[in-house]
């Protein structure tokens, strides 16, 4: 039986706007939404924009509870560090779990997609803090990156949502989980049906790991009671070690492209001719891609745009080479089959995450092997990941034996304005693709 929740919604005094300046004045609407969750006890769910995290204490005063900006780091660093697992916990099949340990928090994150919100569901406690607000635990948390599409049957940008950052609490009491077992994500996904509405957003994505059953079957549950929509996209991601395919000749040929814009906007211009028919490609426009690209070396000054130069000076191939190791730490944890062997090398610290590649595969696997080597000795950056979907023309180069498979999802409320967009993406062979090429995925 669904029962009635209220979200707190902040957001610019504005209507209509959907970006944010951190220090300016937000509103706050309660929203009702009905919900499917068997917590028994009160929720405190905050929907607030990421650049305005750094204000958390505001917000936090407004509903009664500690202010402390450490105290709420703190909860955020317990509950986004929740291990993802990409294995069948009833099969075994799958090799990994892993971590990942975020750095300076919030503002690596806001750095990513500024007009993000995030998904907070607190759980108040009885105990209080010194000026007598409640303390309380972060149940659920999850990121919402807003961005807008092209739309190709009709020629306009439209809204859309990437979640990310999908973490619950794995808190246990009496050697039960507390959040875990009773339907806290499907409030989160509630939260997400609703701000769908408001928004005007007609479609959204997000992924999981392929042997994650339990995730699988919990999205198909949730777009069947709400009514929306489902659909899938199988992508492997594959993990490579810099040492083996590195080559120092062509690194030594690279050209750091990050500070000129006519480079970069021709980098752009091919982007575009080779994947301009993504499913929900986040950077149809030129100033949307250097807008991501400025928030991105803002925070991650070693996250570079390199190119591999022609005769005469021309783009032959390019790549943004993106420094996750500056973000967060990652570890396995009870890693099976190769992923075991590189745990055992405590590389995982730092990865490199080269994306939108653009050029001829020989020349693009010139590049990588360049980038490989220059992250490696100058950033001791070990291991470079990436993601590959069917019909990708650089699929060979990123093949490895260290693959982990996704699954990525999109849900959308209009079934008529999804079906003619995919038929606008769709290639002459009947290849769909997905976008999956995000700062963080």
């Amino acid at each position: 039986m669904r029962k009635i929740r209220t979200f707190r919604y902040f957001r610019p005094l504005e209507r209509g706007r959907m970006d944010f300046h951190p220090e300016e004045s937000l509103r706050c609407d309660d929203i009702e939404i009905k919900v499917i969750d068997r917590f028994k006890e009160d929720l405190e769910l905050l929907v607030v924009p990421v650049r305005s995290l750094e204000r958390i204490g505001e917000i936090l005063a407004d509903v009664g509870l500690n202010t402390s900006r450490d105290f709420f780091e703190e909860q955020c660093r317990e509950v986004i560090s929740v291990p993802e697992k990409h294995f069948n916990e009833q099969t075994g099949q799958g090799l990994l779990t892993f971590r990942v340990y975020f750095r300076n928090l919030p503002v690596s994150l806001a750095s990513i997609n500024g007009r993000a919100l995030v998904v907070l569901c607190l759980h108040p406690l009885q105990e209080r803090d010194h000026a007598g607000r409640k303390n309380y635990r972060l149940a659920g948390y999850a990121h919402i990156n807003s961005f807008d599409y092209m739309d190709h049957p009709s020629g306009a940008l439209r809204p859309s949502y990437y979640y990310n950052l999908l973490r619950v609490s794995t808190f246990s009491t009496n050697g039960k989980s507390l959040y875990r077992q009773c339907g806290m994500f499907a409030t989160i996904f509630s939260i997400f049906d609703e701000l769908t509405k408001i928004n005007g957003v007609n479609v959204g994505y997000a992924n999981f790991g392929k042997d994650n059953r339990g995730m699988q079957r919990s999205m198909e549950t949730l777009s069947r009671l709400f009514n929306k929509g489902y659909d899938q996209f199988p992508v492997d991601s594959y993990i490579k070690i810099n040492r083996l395919f590195r080559s120092r000749r062509w690194s030594e040929r690279l050209v750091d492209i990050s500070e000129d814009d006519s480079r970069i906007r021709k980098f752009h211009e091919k982007i575009l001719e080779r994947g301009d028919r993504f499913l929900l490609q986040q950077y149809a426009t030129y100033e949307s891609f250097r807008e991501m690209f400025e928030r991105l070396r803002s925070y991650s000054r070693t996250s570079r745009i390199y190119m591999l130069p022609g005769k005469n000076g021309e783009i032959r191939a390019a790549a943004l080479a993106i420094n996750w190791g500056d973000y967060f730490d990652l570890t396995l944890e009870k890693p099976r089959g190769l992923f075991k062997l590189v745990a055992s090398m405590k590389i995982t610290e730092r990865i490199l995450w080269p994306i939108h590649f653009t050029g001829e595969v020989g020349d693009v696997a010139k590049l990588l092997k360049g980038i490989a080597y220059l992250y490696e000795k100058k950033h001791k950056v070990h291991l470079s990941l990436m993601m590959s979907q069917p019909g990708d023309p650089y699929a060979r180069l990123k093949r490895s034996v260290l693959r982990d498979p996704f699954v990525y999802f999109t849900m959308y409320n209009r079934a008529k304005e999804y079906q003619d967009l995919e038929s606008s993406c769709r290639t002459e062979d009947g290849r769909l693709s997905i976008f999956t090429e995000t700062p963080l995925t």
